[in-house]
């Protein structure tokens, strides 16, 4: 896609009528009981409205919108649908409800992510979101939760929703952060109901009809606005209310034929017709109903309050009620169903004309025209597909008669992208299979078959095989597509990191970038790989730029929550992780990672639920630690994906070492070398796997449990191997582990040594969580490192390098921090032979001296021998003394 780079105004973007409170009724009765809740609950992060339609949800957000801005309290208002599903366009919406708020603020918008916005501004303030039943994508609902628990004293989102949505309600119930305002809460008591209907008739229901009629609605509102318009015509003193005894959705289904059949016919047709529309704007309703003079109708059903409400700041655009417009579909189709594809060709017709294509294109699908919509998608959907619209290219093409799509190839290879960006290679290798795209002879089609096949097989995990394939479709280079041939280079670099060879990744993100740096998915794509090559040789800062460049890739704004899919946000989510920024990177997994399980990414799906795992456990969180890696297993079995099962069980076994539970953790290990992947995996660069691949793992428990002398012997051979191999973030991790096997060795002053030196070449990047997450043996080392650090003379470069430290020590939590600090004298003593250790280990275990003699096959006088020289080296008065200082050092178990 060729065009201006230069990015619109959000607010431009967005319909008004999205961010503008609705217009109230007409006649309104003040909810006093819920404003006065609303007062003396102590700052909701949450007020949730929520009940089925006809409730006077927004009506009631409306008077809370008011009553906070009589105080000078900010306000935000957002009206959802269900084009809000999409993560792109929600965030969009959300940030034109607030800019408003701008011309108070010094930062803008669009140089800070809507949640550092939101969770900076020391004024109160309140946002609105209403019809939030609509929205359901989960990263959707994963950013509002993310909003939520980020938002400041003071701020609040306030949700309307016909159900209860998944946005930690219960949470926030526990931790007193929530007023609930459910049906009960909502519905008119009898007083109220009094009051709305002498509003409404200007004189009094007699008592005991209102009681009854109350009674029979439950103070359902909707149902008492109905009954007063249908007994507006049938009288007071009628005996409407004796008759009124349907219950539910048949009440709105009963009155509101009452109130359509006793408009004029000519109304009636109006309001039928029209009901297909979202927003009816007088133009296009005259193309519905021609005659109708639709603006003067459209005022005059306004002013007569038949649920329909004008659009603040939009002048001549309306809206109908929801219920009275489903209701009003119900009835069209009931009534005129012949006439209602033609409804929607005409204003697939009007969109198409006005130039705004997704509605278009939503109206021919909807009137039943597959031509007409494959003509407008064969069209303008690449234009969707360079946007990285994946999810929205899907819910078309699978609303498409599979035999209208088959005569239009390129859609139906446009279509496998979507498919494969949504369910998965699996689903999408089957859809292209049965398209028979493969065997075309259309260039454009081959281009995209050409790249789709690599990318298959990189995503099912099979590396070996993409790369062979991906250097044949390599070959096959330049075709007819832009967007093809840049995706396979991208997803070739992506193989050619894995298999090793970054100069060849690097060469080929350049030429995705040459060749078509306009549009946003590649712009994405690219970005992230070459923030993944960062990580892997350990540059952290511009990994982490690379990332933030990939999730604004998309045009919608600089943000951390927004633009972009899962494949950068959960790269970028890991990167914050090692950074040990745990507020962004959990909020990240919380909007990606279910993205990622759909589609089946299996590297991201491992990253992400590892972050949650090793987040919750840092935290104190055990049992949703184990719970992610156990959800991460399930997923693993489901999608045949034998690496992410292992890679569960290792991880479980990392959570279960750091317990102290020996047995477990080898029982997980034990469980995950079995795995048919267990050999492959050392000859790959995978992220998810450079540093917690199985033989990494076997080391870290030898040096808890084992024989850590043999273990510093494996971590040497390791070393000189990474090394040889360029691998730059695995060495990071083995001199890490070297640093400890040195510790359990007894020579503490090596580990030390060991660890000063990985400090000093890493702490500019800020690597933090490669060390930390070690845990308590690992937080003696370097506490130790900065008590000697601290008692030499000072250079300003020892300052930066302490500034780090103190933010390294503090990663590790209190629940790493041993109850006694250690001291600058045990960094500097003498090391313990293996013999020694033995020795102090059988004493610890209670052992006499001829017991000890006896295991060791040693005489007595050896054996009192190496206990002299343990006291010396430990200056220790005492073999318990000498046993505590040990543990305290944790040269014993």
């Amino acid at each position: 896609m060729s065009g201006s780079l230069t990015k619109p105004s959000h607010k431009s973007m967005v319909p008004t009528a999205k961010i503008v409170p609705p217009t109230g009724p007409t006649i309104e009765v003040q909810r006093s009981a819920l404003h006065d809740r609303y007062t003396v609950t102590r700052n909701p992060s949450l007020v949730l409205v929520h009940a089925p339609a006809g409730f006077g949800k927004t009506t009631v957000m409306l008077q809370l919108n008011r009553h906070l801005q009589l105080q000078n309290i900010d306000t935000a208002w957002l009206t959802l649908d269900r084009a809000d599903n999409d993560v792109s366009r929600f965030v969009a919406c959300l940030e034109a409800s607030v800019s408003g708020w701008l011309t108070r603020s010094a930062n803008s918008l669009s140089s800070m992510d809507i949640s550092e916005f939101l969770s900076s501004r020391p004024a109160p303030f309140a946002v609105f979101l209403d019809d939030f039943e609509i929205i359901h994508a989960p990263a959707v609902l994963a950013i509002v939760r993310s909003l939520i628990e980020a938002l400041p004293l003071g701020g609040q989102i306030i949700v309307g929703s016909r159900i209860q949505p998944d946005i930690g309600v219960a949470r926030l119930r526990a931790r007193g952060r929530l007023l609930e305002l459910g049906p009960n809460a909502l519905r008119f008591n009898l007083d109220e109901t009094g009051e709305y209907f002498q509003l409404r008739q200007q004189t009094a229901l007699p008592k005991e009809s209102l009681k009854r009629l109350h009674g029979k609605t439950e103070g359902w509102i909707a149902a008492l606005w109905l009954a007063s318009l249908s007994m507006e015509r049938s009288g007071v003193n009628s005996d409407f209310v004796e008759r009124f005894s349907i219950t539910d959705q048949a009440i709105a289904d009963f009155l509101a034929d009452d109130v359509l059949a006793h408009q004029p016919s000519a109304v009636r047709e109006f309001l039928l017709r029209t009901s297909i529309l979202r927003y009816l704007e007088p133009s296009l309703c005259d193309i519905l109903v021609p005659g109708s003079n639709s603006e003067s109708l459209l005022k005059t059903l306004e002013s007569q309050n038949i649920f329909l409400s004008s659009i603040a700041n939009k002048e001549h655009s309306y809206r109908y009620h929801s219920l009275f417009s489903s209701f009003l579909r119900t009835r069209l189709r009931a009534e005129h169903a012949g006439d209602v594809q033609q409804l929607h060709l005409k204003a697939a017709h009007w969109y198409e004309q006005n130039s705004r294509f997704a509605s278009a294109i939503d109206h021919a699908i909807k009137g039943n025209d597959a031509g007409y919509a494959l003509r407008l998608l064969n069209e303008y959907a690449q234009n969707f597909l360079e946007e990285g619209r994946m999810r929205l290219l899907a819910r078309w093409f699978n609303a498409i008669p599979e035999d209208a799509l088959s005569t239009y190839p390129v859609l139906q290879a446009t279509a496998v992208w979507a498919v494969l960006f949504t369910s998965g290679p699996v689903a999408a290798h089957a859809m292209l299979t049965h398209s028979g795209c493969g065997g075309s002879d259309d260039p454009m089609v081959l281009a995209h078959v050409n790249a789709q096949l690599p990318l298959f097989l990189a995503m099912e995990d099979r590396y070996g095989e993409a790369l062979a394939v991906g250097r044949e479709s390599l070959a096959r280079l330049p075709s007819c597509s832009r967007f093809a041939d840049s995706v396979l280079r991208n997803a070739m670099a992506n193989v050619f990191t894995v298999s090793g060879d970054s100069a060849e990744a690097r060469r080929l993100i350049d030429s995705a970038r040459r060749i078509d740096g306009e549009s946003m998915f590649t712009r994405m794509y690219a970005e992230s790989q070459e923030g993944l090559l960062n990580l892997m040789a350990g540059r952290l800062q511009q990994a982490t730029a690379c990332f933030r460049m990939a999730l604004s890739a998309t045009g919608t704004m600089t943000s951390n929550l927004t633009s972009g899919n899962a494949w950068a946000g959960l790269l970028y989510a890991c990167a914050l992780y090692e950074s040990n920024d745990f507020d962004g990177a959990e909020q990240l997994v919380n909007v990606y990672l279910p993205s990622a399980c759909d589609v089946g990414l299996p590297d991201h799906m491992y990253l992400g639920h590892m972050i949650r795992a090793r987040i919750a456990f840092s935290r104190g969180d055990v049992s949703t630690a184990f719970g992610s890696l156990t959800e991460l297993e399930y997923l693993g079995h489901y999608r045949h994906l034998p690496r992410i099962v292992s890679s569960a069980k290792l991880e479980r076994g990392r959570l279960l070492l750091l317990q102290g539970n020996a047995q477990a953790s080898k029982e997980e290990l034990d469980r995950a070398i079995d795995s048919p992947v267990g050999g492959c995996l050392s000859h790959q660069r995978l992220l998810a796997n450079e540093i917690n691949a199985l033989s990494l793992a076997r080391i870290r428990w030898d040096i808890h449990f084992g024989d850590a002398f043999a273990a510093l012997s494996r971590l040497d051979h390791e070393l000189i191997e990474a090394l040889r191999e360029g691998r730059h973030l695995r060495v990071i991790k083995l001199r890490v582990l070297k640093s400890l096997a040195l510790q359990r060795t007894g020579d503490a002053a090596e580990a030390v040594k060991a660890i000063a030196e990985l400090i000093r070449t890493i702490a500019a990047e800020g690597i933090i969580q490669v060390i930390a997450e070690e845990g308590e043996q690992m937080y003696r080392i370097v506490h130790r490192y900065k008590v000697v650090l601290e008692e030499m003379p000072m250079k300003s470069s020892d300052q930066r390098l302490l500034s780090y430290l103190q933010v390294l020590i503090s990663a590790f939590g209190s629940s790493s921090l041993p109850s006694e600090q250690p001291t600058s004298l045990d960094a500097l003593m003498e090391p313990l032979t293996r013999k020694e250790l033995h020795v102090l280990q059988l004493t610890a275990d209670g052992c006499s001296n001829a017991t000890m003699a006896d295991k060791l096959n040693l005489s007595d006088s050896t054996v009192r021998t190496h206990l002299r020289n343990i006291s010396s080296k430990l200056n220790a008065h005492s073999r318990a003394e000498a046993v505590a200082t040990a543990r305290r050092l944790s040269l014993i178990r």
